[in-house]
């Protein structure tokens, strides 16, 4: 049953995007109470109902798209300020224009919103059984004859009629506002000064004893009860209408309505939120109301229809929550290259001081780096250079498959002797069409489980890097991290930060926030670490420091090395804010792809695991009764353990369902959906892993989702390969897992003993060989993926 709901939904979605000639956002939430359309953020939201039929939400739905097509947004808001009476008047004149436009648009409509009202009267809806249409206020008279139509049986008065005239023949929203104000104006004049009520107060003849039987309005008219040919004939006037942007109706019928009223057209809060009109309010920009000018003015059948829907509300059903995917502002989460330089600086400066006061030697921490840097360099000249082979004779390939022979039209010279034998007297050119260009955005995890791979995950980062720089492909490279401090704290807090192991910084509040975005903690940020933007000496002078950050890091920063090459709180491991690197991604890569004019950009997370769930939206805070709504954001808690949890991209309006059932929710594998879908970008994860079956066993089981038979597999096809390709679903177009046994890149030196026997000769050789063999296997690999 829940997954038929939930295929209806989906069938519904599209429906609703493909009549708004749009590609609207569409969203069920378990807490709306009515249906509604955001102009501004195109979203449509649809309450969750119950005992509700099919022609009743393509009813809404229908409704609805009829605002988002027809509907400006601009005017919401000045006609929210004059008060929920005004704009209740508003709303049953521009429902009635929408309707009549949206069904003229798709005629397949029609049978929709008639066979939906009768529906939903027969549900009590409106409340008319037993009640007699006639004896309602005019107000009501309107939005009963323009939703359910002439069948309804309503009559008006010859003054009225002209009202009702013009109401039909609307065609735009300021012809709306104009004939609301009159209307307006017109009950009010038309009120007496008694403000007697016979709302719901039953008459000798509304009696259902009676035996004229007058006033059974609701039952006697037979609501939902007409077959096929009944309503062929009622509605067959509109089958001619004039086009969609025409309201003329002949008889003055529009027979559909799905919703109540502007209630949340615009995302506004509905009417039960705003201060109630009543007397010494002005409403519309008018004098105060009377109580009775009040009760004339005042729909009851939208009152009844608002109570019914909330009735029908379905709780029993799985919720909803969406939350959107921010707007990040790259430059409030980007450290520059100079700053992290400028800290490793700072480091080895603080330390020499400190080792100087006590009598030590001081340390060249960036000469150190520079060596090891170089020794990199040298040693791995043969492995990039296979590399670049590799990745030319693929792209070789690719141009041969481009290549076309055409003729020139030109006669060969050559071939002149041959012309009793062959018509092949042309000289030929070899045409290639345009290939496309690479690029590289990278990203690197610099969490504190990468400890202790941290320096292989490193040695492979600076052999990617020294690849494109090889093979002129543009590059960028980043490390995501939550321990780096803002310059622009305050001192005094930073200083407390610096002194708290968990800190709790709050949330970036980007100039674009919107409610239902996904919160990004402040403690995220994303240090820019190589480019090949950089001249030669540059680059190489970038490498350095990240030798150094390499050194500085080795084994979880266990190693003796630590001590050449020190460095500050602001650079050490912290958590793992993956989650949130992706979605800086959907802004980088677009950048990148321009900057650079490459047509593909292969997108690499260099990480150990999943990213911490993003479980914090931002919101409005909810007004106090008589308060207006608040433009100021406060946060909340997103998302259900048991329910569905959907993340919106805003750009290309999709949805993506979180798993649950996977390890950390499956928020990172939807967010790498969503960076595919928007930029295109060819993305793929590298994992260094330990060849150690039992750690591999306790620190990869995420992969397969805690499956042990799947992950000895796994280690068994790692330690076949030193490296294994998963198949699961993780977001990742390939996922490498890297043995760390086959990458240590600064192999053993050969140590050969004039007493050793010809065999642990051979097995001292093979052993200096086979990191570089594995390295070759994996390079290659990544090669044929980004050619």
């Amino acid at each position: 049953m829940t997954e038929l709901k939930t295929k209806s939904r989906e069938t519904k979605s599209l429906l609703a995007k493909l009549m708004a000639s749009e590609n609207i956002n569409v969203e069920y939430r378990e807490g709306a109470s009515t249906a509604m359309f955001d102009v501004e953020s195109r979203t449509l939201t649809m309450p969750v109902l119950k005992d509700v039929t099919e022609d009743s939400t393509d009813l809404f739905l229908g409704h609805e798209v009829g605002h988002a097509l027809y509907t400006p947004g601009s005017a919401i808001e000045e006609i929210l300020s004059k008060g929920p009476v005004f704009k209740g008047v508003v709303n049953i004149v521009e429902d009635a224009r929408i309707e009549k436009m949206i069904q003229s648009k798709f005629p397949g409509l029609r049978r929709s919103f008639y066979k939906g009202y009768s529906d939903l009267i027969s549900s009590g809806f409106f409340d008319l059984k037993g009640k007699d249409i006639n004896e309602m206020n005019f107000i009501d008279r309107i939005n009963i004859h323009f939703k359910v139509g002439t069948r309804a049986g309503v009559v008006f008065s010859e003054e009225e009629m002209k009202v009702v005239d013009r109401i039909a023949g609307l065609r735009t929203f300021d012809e709306t506002l104009k004939i609301s104000n009159e209307l307006w104006e017109y009950i009010k004049e038309n009120t007496p000064d008694n403000d007697e009520d016979d709302w719901g107060e039953e008459s000798p003849s509304d009696d259902p004893g009676d035996e004229d039987g007058e006033g059974e309005a609701g039952p006697d008219m037979g609501y939902g009860t007409e077959d096929d040919d009944t309503f062929e004939a009622d509605n067959g006037e509109t089958s001619d209408e004039a086009p969609e942007d025409s309201n003329s109706d002949e008889d003055g019928e529009s027979p559909g309505d799905s919703e109540e009223d502007l209630d949340g057209d615009d995302g506004s809060p509905s009417e039960e939120s705003a201060p109630e009109g009543n007397e010494g309010s002005r409403e519309g920009g008018h004098d105060p109301l009377t109580d009775a000018e009040e009760e004339a003015l005042k729909s009851k059948t939208m009152e009844s229809f608002e109570d019914a829907l909330k009735d029908h509300l379905d709780n029993s059903s799985l919720p909803y929550s969406y939350g959107n995917v921010p707007d990040m502002d790259i430059e409030k989460v980007l450290i520059p290259m100079s700053e992290v330089h400028a800290e490793l600086d700072s480091a080895v400066e603080s330390h020499n001081k400190q080792v100087e006061m006590a009598g030590s030697a001081p340390i060249d921490a960036y000469g150190s780096a520079l060596k090891g840097w170089n020794k990199f360099r040298s040693e791995n000249k043969s492995i990039i250079s296979y590399m670049a082979k590799e990745f030319e004779m693929r792209k070789s390939a690719d141009e041969h498959k481009r290549t076309k022979v055409a003729k020139t039209g030109v006669l060969n010279p050559n071939k002149l002797h041959a012309y009793k034998f062959s018509e092949d007297l042309f000289l030929r050119s070899n045409v290639v069409s345009d290939g496309k260009n690479h690029g590289f955005t990278m990203f690197i995890d610099w969490s504190g489980s990468m400890g202790p791979m941290m320096s292989a995950t490193i040695d492979q980062l600076m052999l990617l890097a020294m690849f494109c720089k090889k093979v002129n492909i543009p590059f960028d490279v980043f490390a995501f991290t939550t321990s780096w401090f803002k310059a622009d704290l305050d001192p005094e807090q930073a200083e407390q930060e610096k002194l708290s192991r968990y800190r709790n910084r709050g949330y970036y509040e980007f100039d674009n926030r919107a409610v239902n975005d996904l919160c990004v903690g402040q403690d995220f940020s994303l240090m820019h670490l190589i480019s090949s933007t950089l001249s030669t000496s540059k680059f190489n002078n970038s490498m350095v420091y990240l030798r150094w950050l390499r050194e500085g890091l080795a084994y979880g920063g266990y190693d003796p090395a630590r001590f050449f090459a020190p460095l500050t709180s602001n650079l050490g491991l912290g958590g793992t804010p993956l989650n949130e690197a992706i979605i800086a991604a959907l802004k980088i890569v677009p950048m990148f792809r321009k900057k650079n004019n490459v047509q593909i950009v292969n997108t690499i997370f260099l990480t150990d695991g999943q990213g911490t769930s993003t479980r914090s939206t931002w919101t409005h805070p909810t007004p106090l009764e008589g308060e207006e709504p608040s433009k100021d954001f406060t946060t909340k808690h997103w998302g259900s353990n048991y329910g569905k949890n959907i993340i919106v991209d805003p750009v290309t309006k999709r949805h993506y369902e979180l798993s649950n059932g996977r390890y950390g929710f499956g928020d990172t594998e939807a967010f790498l959906k969503i960076l595919i879908d928007r930029t295109d970008s060819r993305v793929a994860g590298f994992y260094i892993a330990s060849a150690n079956k039992k750690t591999f066993r306790n620190e990869a089981n995420w992969i397969v989702n805690g499956n042990y038979e799947k992950i000895n597999d796994l280690h068994d096809e790692l330690k076949k390969n030193s490296f294994a390709i998963v198949d699961e679903d993780l977001g990742y177009e390939k996922f490498f897992i890297l043995s760390d046994k086959y990458l240590n890149v600064e192999a053993p030196d050969l140590e050969i003993d004039e007493d050793m026997t010809k065999g642990r000769m051979k097995n001292a050789f093979v052993k200096s060989r086979q990191n570089k063999i594995g390295n070759k296997a994996m390079l290659s690999k990544f090669a044929e993926f980004v050619s």
